[in-house]
């Protein structure tokens, strides 16, 4: 058991931006920042375009997903305030450690529900993008295993085994939520954590199949942007094994812990060695998954800012008490 100082936010935030920087660091030394910068410079532009142009419907796939979750729970919720929602979490999460802010942003931009129970569905939505980031990783794994050789097949094999077991349960409950309600209460030993998971008991079957097909859409949206990044910089990156490539970059970086800011060095890393046997530069698949946490992380961040701000200005408002004297005439 760690020390209570060892386990402060603060602490932690701050351990994993030193680790975020270190990691980032240590694969410019590897690859020469000359070899990046050159990289950079010479990129094809129009890929690049390409990959900025999805955004927005990338942002949009996820908003509308939480939307008809939330809309469970307050139907009067619009799909403009879930839109307000899930970008007033960008900046907040992109700044906590494991991106728990979001769930905070989210939570308490919207007013129409129990802020826990908001968090609820946004945890649910995550759990759902990592079951599209395993099962698709789990086939590229396998295809990966067929067509390249000189890889320690046991090794490689027993981690495909472990998957497959693992993600067909994982995938099974959360396609089944009220049999997971059940199991998560079983095993609650609060009371108030019971009366929390309520919400996955007013979800359906179908319900649960709709999110993944949506969840699935929008993997293959920012997977397209990742393959359309890295073509940016070396154009000779096959399409097909491209997408491969970009699996088992995902199903990586899901099955490793996060241990630094907002994933900065564990993706990078993953892109160099699986993009590596396909013959991609180190310096081209750096910068198009560096290139991915700036569209789809740091820019939505920007955006969803002023949003924050004004909730900020909102709260602090609300705490002002109104006055019932009449208002004193201004001079014009």
């Amino acid at each position: 058991m760690l020390p209570r100082w060892l386990r402060h936010p603060a602490l932690t935030f701050a351990l994993k931006v030193v680790l975020a920087g270190v990691a980032l660091a240590l694969l410019v030394r590897l690859i020469e920042w000359e070899a990046i910068r050159e990289a950079a410079v010479t990129a094809h532009p129009g890929w690049a375009l390409a990959a900025l142009a999805l955004v927005p419907l990338n942002l949009w796939l996820e908003a509308y997903r939480w939307h008809r979750l939330v809309r469970r729970l307050a139907p009067a919720v619009r799909q403009r305030e879930s839109v307000g929602a899930v970008l007033s979490g960008y900046p907040i999460g992109l700044l906590t450690p494991g991106r728990v802010g979001d769930y905070v942003g989210r939570a308490f931009y919207l007013r129409h529900a129990g802020r826990w129970q908001l968090a609820a569905l946004t945890f649910a939505e995550r759990m759902m993008t990592l079951a599209c980031c395993l099962v698709f990783g789990l086939a590229a794994l396998t295809l990966f295993l067929l067509t390249e050789a000189g890889l320690d097949v046991y090794a490689w094999t027993t981690l495909l085994c472990l998957g497959l077991v693992a993600t067909a349960a994982f995938l099974y409950l959360l396609l089944h939520p009220r049999s997971l309600h059940r199991l998560l209460v079983g095993l609650s030993p609060s009371r108030r954590l019971r009366s929390l998971l309520r919400v996955l008991g007013r979800f359906s079957r179908a319900d649960a199949q709709s999110l993944f097909w949506l969840s699935a859409l929008r993997y293959g949206v920012f997977s397209t942007q990742f393959v359309l990044l890295v073509r940016a910089f070396d154009p000779a990156t096959p399409l097909f094994y491209g997408y491969i490539a970009v699996a088992l970059v995902f199903f990586a970086k899901s099955a490793i812990p996060s241990f630094t800011l907002a994933d900065l060095g564990i993706r990078e890393s993953a892109s160099i060695y699986f993009f590596g046997f396909l013959g991609v530069t180190q310096a081209a698949a750096f910068n198009g998954a560096l290139g991915l946490f700036v569209f789809n992380l740091l820019l939505p961040a920007l955006v969803g800012l002023p949003l924050v701000l004004r909730m900020r200005l909102r709260a602090d408002s609300s705490d002002v008490p109104v006055s019932t004297a009449e208002p004193t005439p201004q001079a014009s």
